[in-house]
């Protein structure tokens, strides 16, 4: 159970959240992102980390001292708690007893499939949905496929609307799982082992791998980690965006305005992306596009107090006033570090109008 006031970590990155965005909802549910596991109340395990912190026999393996009296929890936990996603409600009729009883799993199997988002147990009890994936997840381990695989192959089903069990795999000769499609192989789309220059790498790996460039100031091999996990991963719109902000570093705008649009089509509801694509547009002079960019953002997120303020500032030079009041009147509303800044910007808007209305 995760409460207000707690300390989290989160290992790995959690899909379509940027770093903003996952603050900013942290925030607003009361609870403090800290970069130091052993601080950490809680422990979420972001899907991505599947493939560094589990085993191939399915043991967790976190690579760091817990707090004592710490949990571990989904990443799809998380999200609940953060209100972006609804949590799972019935109850099933199994218990983790009677999942390992039925499918030959371990109980050490079971958690960690449960703490990957694979199986979705309700107060510790499982669906009948649960029992079968169990039993395919069980199946392909005893044919020596390792569970970092399973949970990229049943998390990439996922998100084309189906689990697991409701397909037959097969392994190929390099090692990958393929979809067996009426007699015939076919790759799954989604975020699978593919063979690189013979070193297998998936887009979660040349992703952080990426993001380490790009925290060590490495923007060259940065670029090159992003553009890599982009083509191994078509659906996530973090990883555009991302690579934006590198292109944007570099001072390459027209690319990285591209690269932000790929982000927005991945995610139209990503608002950093389209904040960001804002700030760029009106760097290159883009101001209508600009200000349409930043109602994007604000209509996604109301609270978005960085482009509630760079609106106000864009409608204040061309004179639109009456237009940039409301935005300033509700950044003073929040706790915002700009509240003074838009409170002394909202009494210039209404001496502007006023002197406008006399002039009339």
């Amino acid at each position: 159970m995760i409460v207000s006031g707690q300390k989290v970590y989160v290992c790995g990155r959690l899909r379509g959240m940027t770093r903003r965005s996952l603050g900013a909802l942290s925030a607003a549910a009361g609870l403090m992102l800290t970069q130091r596991p052993a601080a950490a109340n809680v422990i979420v395990l972001g899907r991505s980390s599947a493939g560094r912190v589990v085993s191939d026999a399915g043991e967790l393996r976190l690579g760091f001292r817990l707090k004592p009296q710490a949990g571990i929890i989904s990443e799809r936990s998380f999200r609940a708690a953060l209100g972006f996603v609804a949590a799972h409600a019935a109850t099933g009729a199994y218990s983790q007893n009677q999942i390992e009883r039925h499918t030959g799993l371990g109980g050490e199997q079971a958690r960690v499939l449960s703490l990957f988002d694979v199986l979705h147990p309700v107060e510790g009890r499982f669906s009948y949905a649960d029992l079968i994936v169990a039993r395919a997840a069980s199946r392909l381990h005893s044919e020596g496929v390792g569970f970092p695989m399973i949970i990229g192959v049943a998390l990439a089903l996922e998100q084309r609307g189906t689990r697991l069990s409701n397909v037959r795999l097969a392994e190929a000769p390099w090692g990958e799982l393929l979809q067996v499609v009426e007699g015939a192989l076919a790759k799954i789309d989604g975020q699978l082992l593919l063979p690189l220059n013979g070193v297998d790498l998936d887009a979660d790996e040349a992703f952080a791998r990426a993001e380490e460039s790009e925290q060590a100031g490495d923007l060259a091999s940065a670029e090159r980690w992003y553009q890599l996990a982009a083509r191994l991963d078509s659906a996530e719109a973090v990883i555009p965006f991302n690579l934006g902000n590198v292109l944007d570093e570099l001072n390459r705008p027209r690319e990285a305005e591209i690269a932000y649009r790929e982000a927005v089509a991945r995610d139209p509801h990503l608002a950093d992306a389209w904040y960001n694509l804002a700030v760029l547009q009106e760097k290159l002079g883009k101001e209508d596009e600009a200000l349409a960019s930043y109602e994007r953002a604000i209509a996604i997120e109301p609270q978005y107090a960085d482009a509630l303020h760079n609106a106000a500032l864009l409608l204040m030079r061309r004179r639109n006033f009456a237009a940039a009041l409301p935005l300033l009147e509700r950044i003073k509303s929040m706790a915002s570090a700009d509240a003074d800044e838009a409170r002394r910007l909202a009494h210039l808007c209404r001496l502007e109008i006023k002197e406008s209305e006399r002039r009339a």
